[in-house]
């Protein structure tokens, strides 16, 4: 497996308005735990599914996609 270098929040954030530093800092936990599951999964989850996973545990809700369920409004 060929070594992935990750460094949380060295992402260009230009144009982007600026989070609170409590927030910056639960991202880049979530970024970083998600990377190394991502990492350690050997081609076995994507990186959406390592972020879901890292942030199921972390306890952070994360935006539901899916269609929702018949007889919801």
């Amino acid at each position: 497996m060929a070594e992935h270098e990750f460094a949380p929040g060295l992402r260009s954030r230009k144009g982007r308005p600026q989070m609170p530093p409590e927030a910056q800092a639960i991202a880049d936990e979530l970024s970083r735990r998600a990377a190394q599951m991502w990492a350690e999964s050997d081609g076995e989850l994507s990186i959406a599914e390592a972020v879901e996973l890292a942030a199921f545990r972390m306890g952070a809700e994360t935006p539901q996609t899916a269609i929702s369920q018949e007889g919801e409004s």
